[in-house]
């Protein structure tokens, strides 16, 4: 299942799972924890090959009904590598034990029509629901999130898989952003030692209110800030780092690897200047509570 589109205004309330009435929370808080940051799993990266005959010409054809003049050797000669060979290594990281639930979250479009959250629900123990969020930009990895931590909170799940992925190889008709392939997981748990995460979304921001937007939901937060490449962290009491621009749903998450146990607050932020959402997660060691 694919949830896509824009994010309603109201989207940033948290919902009581039970009632599906807001609770008046500023920031929900996933009954989960962030047990293992997982960064371009061996083998994850790299050249899965190159288009079949068949999909070369299916190809062709779906861009000729877009109007783009493209012929089955302008794509045989391509080489890529899917979601699905992104996803792949990743099962023999987290199969040791059943999975409840995979959300996958990017912004760029995959190389070839795929199925990747199927691949993974047919490969790991558990028969885990999937979803997939796309169409939200930078956003997509913090609503995916917080549909975690929702069906987490509803179904009373133990173990959560989110996926993070970027694609390096675009069937365009002009030219190519400069985007790199790779893969970020965050496996969530109960048991968890890497620390509590606490996500917002916040829809109908504008470029010019992104940075106050920010600086006041962050007021009282003190630890390390990493803003997307669209966001000019604001004044303010934290350290501030850039993440790498050319991966745009994996690039900031990457300030999570080597994260130790009981590592101190980091806060997560990214905008999205076309769909005028601002994503803020922060993570904050389990014995303390969730920054608001």
């Amino acid at each position: 299942m694919y949830v896509t589109g824009g994010l309603a205004p109201h989207a940033h309330r948290p919902v009581d799972a039970g009632t599906g009435r807001p609770t008046g929370r500023g920031v929900p808080t996933a009954p989960l924890r962030l047990a293992r940051v997982i960064t371009d799993p061996a083998g994850a990266t790299g050249s899965g090959g190159r288009y079949t005959p068949a999909l070369a010409g299916y190809l062709a054809d779906l861009a000729r009904l877009h109007g783009l003049r493209r012929e089955p050797d302008d794509f045989a000669g391509v080489a890529r590598t899917t979601f699905t060979d992104l996803v792949r290594p990743l099962v023999a990281e987290v199969a040791d034990t059943p999975v409840d639930l995979i959300v996958l979250a990017h912004v760029t479009p995959d190389a070839e029509p795929g199925w990747p959250a199927s691949f993974l629900t047919g490969a790991l123990p558990g028969e885990p629901l999937a979803f997939a969020v796309a169409d939200q930009g930078v956003a997509a990895p913090f609503t995916a999130l917080r549909v975690a931590a929702a069906y987490a909170r509803a179904d009373r799940f133990d173990r959560v898989l989110v996926v993070l992925l970027d694609q390096g190889t675009f069937l365009t008709a002009g030219p190519p952003p400069d985007v790199g392939a790779g893969l970020v997981a965050l496996l969530l748990d109960r048991d968890g030692t890497l620390g509590e995460m606490s996500t917002r979304v916040v829809a109908g921001v504008g470029p010019p209110q992104a940075r106050s937007v920010l600086a006041s939901s962050l007021a009282d937060f003190t630890g390390t800030l990493v803003t997307g490449a669209a966001l000019s962290p604001p004044a303010g009491p934290q350290e501030t780092a850039p993440h790498p621009g050319e991966l745009p749903a994996t690039g900031l998450w990457r300030a999570l690897t080597d994260r130790p146990a009981g590592g101190g607050p980091v806060a997560l932020a990214d905008y999205d200047p076309s769909a005028r959402c601002l994503g803020i997660c922060v993570v904050t060691p389990p014995d303390t509570e969730p920054a608001s």
